[in-house]
């Protein structure tokens, strides 16, 4: 599952964290026993192959996925390209077939897995020569190359008739450089005007910077906005994440950079006092900054792999054989730890078997069941995408470059973390996405061992379910919790729940064919205030605390949010907190729900200091932990 550090968009720059993705043609070849990359016929037998003597062995083919051999699965790895053929391998041995237009089971495309500014970036303003990481960076979305030209300060560089707000009105910045501030107007407690909760889309980075390249600007310098956010760190020049590319050079510069722009052009304020004015009024303040000049200099090196999406389909036979039910999971995971691992400092495999060996697992099993009976009346898409940990960047692609029509999916479900079920819960995210889903839901829970619960139900999360959300496909996601193995070398295939996985895919063989007799239904787009995870900040700085909730005590989530444990070097460990704790209250609020505290996440920055309080055993505590920057 994608680290809750992306969560989204991933999560620190919503969508800035997608690749650059070129599609490339590729032909493997797969033959009948386990071989390297590069064995698979070009073009599978049409006809129906599964013999009743090949199945699924979901303890075998998950310990393969987890195994030291494939070095935890990394992007761009062999150990990846080898998960990917022995998927396509299965798929092809029980006879589906590949999705129509395509001659092997892969989605081929290119995935940047490092962005890294070049020493020939530059900055200055006159006679001023600026250091690069130390009075200013490249953002890794930035487009390349030169720029030169007077400056714009456009407050928070936003343009919305939603908001009813336009920080270019009046403006002529055709040829100019726009100095922008992160974020959008403040309220008094130093959150949006626009929004309730978090950020709104206005916020989100790249959106900024296709605003100021549609009027016309060469370059976009970025600003973090004094009030609220003093002291907080530059963003990262760069990441081994892909990421989405916009057209102009974007940088961002600290605010003493800013402010001696404004003094420079006669302007009597600071930045510290505009944005004071904006967010008190609600109005913009722009102003161009007279005969200052800036130029500059973004050039970028971007590392890129090949990667690929597995895909399958089992043909529909009935009237709505042109539509289509997906059944998807993730087969990446983090290689040896690094980005997104929770042993920081450890060069270790991360084995990945529950995140995700399971849900691949448990979605080849689902295919083999189906491959054995009949065809539906829809067609079935089976899907093993790559990149999630990166940013959901495999399934991405899938919707951006659809190789089947997105408005003939009736509903997709992804499967990730299904191997540790504790207790039999099962949590189920998404409910609220279709109108028909929970009867589907309640019918195949007959007379299965699992008890379900909600998981949220709208379409965001943190899994590949949320790209199909985004596009409005109504989505399900089945999960079985948190874990202190979590993104650890120690999530091994000995810890496996496989009797609590069998069960899944009974139950996901059950909804699945429920899900046949229903008709397409519009994405219901309320439940999304619902859902698994707020969007973490589009733009804005996220926080983390550093707990792993124990999701199989959330039956009364009145009584708190209980925790597993503490991410080494958290907060929530340098405060004290402890395996079994339940955290209660949040400063002077009551903590009803993990859904709260993750609101009250959302709306901190680093350096706020909690209270906390905390039972333990039976004893209540008081608790204060200092947040800190999720990296």
């Amino acid at each position: 599952m994608l680290s809750s550090i992306h969560c989204l968009r991933s999560l620190a720059l919503g969508r800035a964290v997608g690749a650059s993705l070129l599609a490339i043609a590729i032909a493997c070849n797969l033959a009948d026993s386990r071989r390297a990359r590069g064995d698979v016929p070009a073009n599978p037998p049409q006809e129906k192959t599964a013999a009743a003597d090949f199945k699924i062995d979901a303890r075998k083919t998950l310990e393969y996925l987890a195994s030291d051999e494939l070095e935890g699965r990394g992007v761009g790895t062999a150990g990846l390209d080898k998960a990917a053929d022995r998927i396509a391998e299965d798929f092809h041995k029980l006879g589906l077939e590949p999705v129509r237009g395509f001659s092997d089971y892969f989605q081929p495309f290119k995935m940047t897995t490092a962005v890294l500014p070049d020493p020939k970036t530059s900055l200055s303003a006159g006679d001023a020569e600026y250091k690069m990481g130390k009075d200013f960076i490249p953002l890794s979305f930035s487009g390349e190359g030169s720029f030169d030209g007077n400056v714009v300060f456009v407050g928070y560089g936003i343009e919305s008739k939603k908001f009813d707000y336009d920080d270019y009105a009046g403006l002529d910045v055709k040829g100019k450089i726009v100095l922008a501030m992160r974020f959008e107007p403040h309220n008094e407690k130093g959150t949006s005007r626009f929004v309730k909760e978090d950020w709104s889309e206005e916020a989100h980075l790249i959106h900024k910077a296709q605003v100021a390249a549609k009027h016309g600007a060469t370059a976009l310098v970025l600003v973090n906005p004094p009030n609220f956010h003093l002291g907080e760190m530059m963003l990262m020049p760069f990441s081994r994440m892909g990421a989405e590319k916009v057209t102009l050079p974007v940088v961002q510069v600290l605010d003493g950079v800013a402010d001696g722009w404004l003094k420079q052009a006669g302007v009597d304020k600071t930045l510290k006092h505009l944005q004071a004015t904006i967010d008190k009024e609600g109005k913009p303040a722009s102003i161009a900054l007279g005969d200052v000049k800036v130029k500059g200099t973004v050039a970028i090196r971007r590392e890129e792999k090949q990667v690929k999406n597995v895909m399958a389909m089992w043909p529909g036979s009935g009237k709505d054989a042109d539509e289509f039910l997906v059944i998807g999971a993730h087969y990446d995971h983090l290689g040896w730890g690094g980005f997104g691992s929770l042993a920081p400092g450890t060069r270790a495999i991360h084995h990945g078997a529950d995140d995700n060996a399971s849900g691949t697992t448990a979605m080849l099993e689902i295919a083999s069941q189906f491959a054995h009976g009949k065809p539906l009346d829809k067609t079935l898409v089976f899907i093993a995408f790559t990149g999630e940990e990166e940013g959901l960047i495999g399934s991405a692609y899938f919707v951006n470059h659809p190789p089947i029509p997105l408005n003939k999916i009736v509903a997709m479900l992804n499967l990730d973390m299904v191997g540790r079920v504790r207790n039999n819960i099962v949590y189920v995210g998404g409910a609220g996405t279709a109108p028909s889903f929970d009867a589907f839901l309640k019918e195949a829970a007959v007379d299965s061992p699992l008890k379900f619960k909600t998981f949220g139900r709208g379409g965001m999360g943190p899994s590949d379910h949320m790209s199909f959300g985004l596009k409005k496909v109504p989505v399900l996601f089945l999960f079985s919790g948190l874990h202190m193995d979590y993104h650890r070398p120690t999530d091994t295939a000995d810890k496996i729940n496989y009797q609590g996985l069998e069960d899944v895919v009974k139950y996901s063989v059950k909804l699945v064919t429920g899900l046949d007799d229903m008709p397409k239904e519009k994405y219901v787009d309320a439940a999304d205030k619902d859902s698994m995870t707020p969007s973490m900040s589009h733009g804005g700085s996220r926080v983390t605390l550093g707990i792993v909730p124990d999701y199989s005590t959330m039956d009364d989530e009145s009584k708190g949010v209980k925790i597993s444990g503490t991410v080494v070097g958290s907060p929530a460990e340098k405060a004290g907190l402890q395996a079994g704790d339940t955290i209660v209250q949040w400063n002077a609020d009551k903590v009803d729900s993990l859904q709260q505290l993750t609101n009250f996440l959302g709306a901190g920055k680093p350096g706020d200091k909690v209270k906390l309080s905390v039972k333990r055993a039976d004893k209540k505590i008081e608790l204060e932990a200092t947040l800190a920057e999720r990296k």
